[in-house]
């Protein structure tokens, strides 16, 4: 995923994203499917921020 990142982004993984879901608390947005060396497609999502209180 580093290879399919930008820059100042923090991209995500769909296992990622259902684990903050979880705990709850962040701002995340669908980035896309993208296509990851030995893995195959992939949906991504960029980690915005947390949720302001």
């Amino acid at each position: 995923m580093e290879s399919t990142g930008e820059a100042m982004k923090v991209q995500i993984s769909d296992k990622t994203k259902e684990l903050l879901d979880k705990v709850g608390g962040f701002l995340i947005r669908e980035r896309g499917v993208i296509e990851v060396k030995g893995k195959g497609s992939m949906t991504t999502f960029w980690l915005i921020g947390r949720v302001p209180e």
